[in-house]
Order: C-alpha cells, then structure tokens, then sequence
C-alpha cells in the first residue's frame, strides 16, 4: 500500500511539474495604452509594442487606442493593459484620486517606469481674434482636447 502512495505522489508531482512548465511557456500579452490614433501616444505605443514583441520571447503585444491619459490610468488600475502613456499631471491627480481628472478613488496600482519625453504646453490664437494674453481667453470658445484627456486637465489647470 506504501509503495502505491508513493507512486501515486509521484505521478500527481510529475503532473504538477509537467502543468507549471506548460503554463510559463504559454504566450504572454502586453497590452500598451496609448491614446487617438492621430496623437503622440499611439505611435509611441505601437512602437513599443513591436520592441516587446520581438524582445520578450512568446509574447504578444499590442497597441490599444484609447482616449488617452485619464483613460489609460484607470484602464491600467483595473488590470486592462500592462503599460500605460499618460502625462505626469494626469498620475499625479490619478495618485491623488481627484475626482474631477477623471478618478473616482486614489489608484494605487501605479508605478512610474520612465519620463518618456518633454511635453510642452501651445497656446496659440488666430491673429484676427484679438486674442494676445491668457485672460483674453476668457469667455471665449477654445480646443482643450479630448475629454479627460491629460490635454484637457492642463487646460483647466490654466
């Protein structure tokens, strides 16, 4: 009876190890979140989804368009992608759980991996309009973006 428990053990073990090795082969996904397809972002994230595809070894990743910053950052807090663009403004207010950015709760699953380039902020006006400072903006129609995008939030912000 001892020697059919031990068999018995060493099939159930030899299964176990044959499951795990299959499973850490299986493909992997990276699902990189970028932004409209005529922004900065998706370009940007197509890139890196190729590298990653190439690099990393049974992995398949892609490029997902998304409405940008305040999207990504709570596509990324629910598990939905593996990387995220968004600006610097738009985590902290995500870090912070500023409702009125677009996050309901603090999103705690955040981590920074990298500044990926400068952003500057373009004011710019018609020369027709008279617009020539900032509070000439005032009650004007302007183009802050997509809503909730990190453009946006600047746009408030100023």
């Amino acid at each position: 009876m001892r020697l059919l428990k031990k068999i018995g053990l060493a099939l159930t073990l030899g299964a176990a190890l044959i499951s795990s090795v299959a499973l850490a082969q299986q493909q992997q996904f990276v699902n990189v979140l970028t932004g409209g397809q005529s922004g900065v972002y998706y370009p940007l994230g197509v890139a890196l989804s190729q590298i990653y595809a190439k690099a990393i070894p049974n992995t398949r990743s892609t490029a997902q368009v998304t409405k940008a910053s305040a999207e990504n950052l709570n596509l990324l807090q629910a598990g939905r992608g593996e990387l995220a663009l968004a600006l610097a403004d738009s985590v902290s207010d995500a870090w912070k759980g500023d409702a009125e950015a677009g996050f309901k709760t603090k999103l705690d699953k955040l981590r920074g991996l990298s500044a990926t380039y400068n952003n500057y902020i373009q004011i710019v006006a018609n020369a027709d309009s008279g617009i020539t400072t900032l509070a000439d903006l005032k009650g004007k129609r302007i183009s802050v973006g997509a809503a909730k995008s990190g453009t946006e939030l600047n746009a408030r912000a100023i």
